[in-house]
This record gives C-alpha cells, sequence and structure tokens, in this order.
C-alpha cells in the first residue's frame, strides 16, 4: 500500500471515528453535507485532472482511479469534510 493511500485511509478511519465519538453521526444534515460534499470533490477532480491543472504522482497512491482522480483524494477530502462538521457541531453544542 502506498503513503497517500495509508494516509487517507488513515484520516478518514479517524474522522469517522471522531464522529462516532462526538455524537454527530445520527444528524440527517451532515449525512446529506457529506454526499453533496463527494459529488462536488468527485466533479471538481475529475474535471480538474482531465484537463491537466493538476496530476498525482502514481508512486504514492494505489492506482485506483476516476478519470486522473485516484480515489485516495476522495478520502482525503471526506475525511476533512467530517472533521470540519464534527467540530462545528461540537463548538456549537458547548458554546456558552
Amino acid at each position: 500500500m502506498k503513503e497517500y493511500t495509508i494516509a487517507a485511509l488513515a484520516a478518514l478511519g479517524l474522522a469517522l471515528l471522531a464522529v462516532g465519538i462526538a455524537g454527530p453521526w445520527r444528524d440527517r444534515s451532515l449525512w446529506l453535507g457529506f454526499l453533496v460534499f463527494a459529488a462536488m470533490t468527485l466533479a471538481a477532480d475529475v474535471a480538474l485532472t482531465g484537463v491537466g491543472v493538476y496530476t498525482y504522482d502514481r508512486h504514492f497512491n494505489a492506482g485506483l482511479y476516476l478519470g486522473r482522480m485516484p480515489l485516495e483524494d476522495l478520502a482525503y477530502g471526506l475525511a476533512l469534510y467530517l472533521i470540519a462538521a464534527t467540530v462545528w457541531t461540537w463548538i456549537g453544542e458547548h458554546a456558552a
């Protein structure tokens, strides 16, 4: 397994753990936002890598692609979304 793959899967696993511990996993809006963010990430990354705005070195990922976008990029982006949404929810619940 490649470095980027390991990092992306670790980030996604930790993000899912944070969602489970912090409690917003029952919130439908979290998962609706997750799906919307996934669709937007897919559309943007496939388009930007397709026209060559940026590329990925195949040496560092597992080699599973959608167009020219490695699946690890989607996992990493979704992890960031989950962490941001979880922190936002947690701050809102603990604000004075």
